[in-house]
């Protein structure tokens, strides 16, 4: 409550609207990138005439964790997220 008996209740952003660059290119306001983590990809979701972004890892910082984390088997690590890879890339398609 706010002096009065004013109630004020803060709502999460939900909607913004950005400007279009001549070339296509968005800004994402930075609150929005830090809040989804949202580093360098993004997957873009065409569907029912609506467009969703959603935060993609890269998938080299995946590969980092992995051999940081003590991986025993790089190799068949990189095969593993190859294939989850190309999955994602047939889907899109």
């Amino acid at each position: 409550m706010v002096g009065g008996g004013i109630s004020i209740q803060v709502v999460p952003l939900t909607e913004v609207t950005v400007k279009v660059d001549r070339k296509g290119r968005i800004v994402i306001p930075s609150n929005i990138r830090r809040r989804f983590n949202i580093k360098n990809l993004v997957k873009i979701i065409v569907k029912e005439g609506e467009i969703t972004l959603k935060p993609v890892e890269d998938p080299l910082k995946t590969l980092e964790k992995l051999v940081v984390k003590g991986t025993t088997d790089v190799e068949k690590d990189i095969q593993r997220l190859r294939r989850v890879a190309e999955r994602e890339l047939q889907k899109e398609g």
